[in-house]
């Protein structure tokens, strides 16, 4: 029985195991790596990376979440926002059913709409979304969120005419990021080109332009080359030197061919649909696994359970019978001892027979039909040992040939 029990006790913890063991994954340490990965435009390697963590079944919600979020912001940065959107939804939907993270889940979800609306020029929605964002929470997003979010404040108020607030914005966002990832930093220095032109500093906004291409070129991201002359172009647009704006529109174009975010993105697409099928494949693998491995384990708790009915019947059987001997045994002592003291004869009496105080006082306790347990419990001894004096006194007193003791 106890072999058995243990069996099944290591089924149902091997069981729970498979079901809820979940991996836990650094998420800036993903952030990191996928953010390296699209920086050298190794994108269809970052998609393939996610995409292992996605269809991981140890994978916890958290994980989930973090996944579809850098697969968000790989499509964004491709200028793919249908996908981004898509992704996106994904990463709310799951992340929000993790209760330990569903307050950094709202913020971050939140403000991501925020760049995509304002990246897709909504003003609207960015006003809509705006109140939803409680600077309190910033604290629950990484650095390169909370810069990115300034920025944005700093664009807002550069468009209401609030400059020195739209340059106070981007100066915290400058600070935050020269501190935790400079890489970003071109980001908000295109941004500076533009409120200079606004104020009519040529000298700050050439400086804002060489800063800005000093770190996209350090860095080595072509993308962030890409933005800062495309910013320069638009401020010599604005100022109407149309020769250094024609300049810089031919490095521009020269560039855009160069990083081709549209062939890559259909390449992403391609990769999407391969990779879709491979899930679904592998859903339609697990799916087969599981109910195989449910099948087996069915098989086996059926046996154990019809295993363990067969004991607890036999056990049942077995009990019955002790029982009934037990009682036939304290019959056959009650009417003997009835017997003997009913006759006169001397040889008849108990004290003749080698019986203890003990033995006697429970042949007194049966002859009152107390049964084993109640006799147990009057003498401070298990009922166990009542049966063991009973059986002595059975044989003491030959209760088996009491008929030839009542008859002499």
């Amino acid at each position: 029985m106890t072999f058995l029990r243990n069996i099944f006790t290591l089924i149902i913890i091997t069981t729970v195991f498979q079901i809820g063991f979940c991996n836990t994954i650094d998420p800036n340490k993903l952030n990191n790596e996928i953010s390296k990965l699209n920086d050298e435009l190794k994108y269809d390697s970052a998609i393939i990376k996610l995409e292992q963590i996605i269809n991981d079944k140890k994978s916890s919600k958290y994980d989930l979440y973090n996944a579809y979020l850098q697969k968000h912001i790989t499509y964004k940065r491709l200028f793919i926002y249908s996908e981004a959107i898509e992704n996106l939804e994904s990463a709310y939907k799951i992340g929000i059913k993790s209760k330990q993270h569903k307050e950094e889940v709202e913020t971050r979800v939140s403000i991501e709409k925020l760049f995509i609306a304002f990246d897709l020029l909504k003003y609207d929605e960015v006003k809509e979304i705006l109140p939803q964002i409680k600077k309190e929470n910033l604290n629950l997003v990484d650095s390169d969120t909370k810069a990115f979010y300034f920025a944005v404040l700093g664009t807002l108020n550069s468009k209401n005419k609030e400059f020195s607030l739209a340059e106070e914005n981007y100066n915290n966002a400058i600070k935050i990021l020269e501190k935790y990832n400079p890489k970003h930093l071109p980001n908000i220095y295109r941004k500076k080109i533009g409120l200079y032109g606004h104020l009519n500093n040529h000298n700050k906004a050439i400086e804002s332009f060489k800063t800005g291409l000093f770190y996209a070129e350090k860095y080595k991201i072509d993308i962030y080359v890409l933005n800062m002359y495309e910013a320069l172009t638009h401020y010599y647009s604005d100022i109407e030197d149309w020769e250094n704006a024609y300049k810089n529109r031919i490095i521009v174009n020269d560039l855009a061919t160069k990083y081709d975010a549209i062939n890559q993105s259909g390449k992403l697409q391609l990769l999407e649909k391969q990779l879709l099928n491979n899930r679904n494949n592998l859903e339609i693998r697990n799916e087969k696994n599981i109910r195989i491995y449910l099948s087996i384990l069915s098989f086996i708790l059926v046996i154990l359970i019809l295993v363990l009915l067969k004991l607890y019947k036999t056990n049942q059987q077995k009990s019955l019978l002790i029982e009934k001997e037990n009682n036939r045994m304290r019959n056959d002592l009650a009417n003997l001892t009835k017997e003997i003291q009913c006759k006169d004869q001397a040889k008849f009496n108990l004290a003749d027979y080698d019986l203890s105080e003990r033995q006697l006082e429970i042949i007194r306790l049966v002859e009152q039909g107390k049964t084993n347990k109640e006799i147990g419990n009057e003498l401070f001894i298990s009922e166990n040992t009542v049966k063991y004096h009973l059986k002595i006194i059975y044989n003491t007193l030959g209760i088996d040939n009491r008929n030839s003791l009542i008859n002499d």
